[in-house]
């Protein structure tokens, strides 16, 4: 009796540790430190335009499509592209990512929001890299605004407008400790990006 009163002693001791050191890990992630890194892939109604600076650098009847395209009624307009966040953990315990929920904002309109399932660890005084793949209708985004809102937004992102875009990402990581999925608040990222910013 007294053998099987110190086996569960130690499954206790074990158990017990094992969750706190996971509460230890998953609380890590709120302290760590969440920055832009770059932004790739990035293509407006399928075409590549990643790499574009000004209107004159596109193909003259891919941007010919894509300015008919905004003003159809009908139809979408993808915008694709994976943000690339740097995540830094300052702190002094592996930081360990079960998820997160994001919500995309450019120049105040909501665009989408998702998740990410992928799991991540961030060793201590580490950083590594997050990457957010996003893919939306830009159209139904902005449903509402004229085609000209809609044409200035897009081409400003993709770095052919006038200016830079006002973007902000607000992350919401998942943290699982002792088999609970805790809610965490939302932490948000913001940067500009397309003329002279990419």
């Amino acid at each position: 009796m007294k053998k099987i009163i110190a086996l569960l002693g130690l499954v206790l001791t074990i158990v017990s540790c094992d969750v706190a050191q996971t509460a230890l890990s998953t609380l890590s992630l709120t302290q760590c430190e969440y920055k832009y890194k770059s932004i790739s892939g990035l293509t407006l109604g399928g075409i590549n335009l990643q790499n574009a600076t000004s209107l004159s650098s596109v193909n003259p009847l891919a941007l010919a499509g894509l300015v008919s395209s905004f003003s159809s009624k009908s139809g979408s307009l993808p915008l694709q592209f994976t943000l690339n966040l740097d995540v830094k953990n300052p702190g002094y315990q592996t930081a360990m990512l079960n998820g997160l929920a994001y919500i995309l904002e450019i120049d105040g309109v909501e665009m989408t929001t998702g998740s990410v399932d992928s799991k991540m660890q961030v060793a201590p005084g580490q950083i590594s890299q997050l990457p957010i793949n996003l893919n939306f209708d830009l159209k139904k985004a902005m449903s509402g605004q004229s085609a000209d809102a809609i044409k200035n937004l897009a081409f400003n992102f993709a770095g052919i407008g006038d200016k830079a875009s006002n973007v902000t990402v607000k992350l919401k990581p998942t943290l699982v400790i002792g088999g609970q999925t805790l809610a965490s608040p939302y932490i948000p990222v913001s940067f500009s990006y397309g003329k002279g910013n990419k």
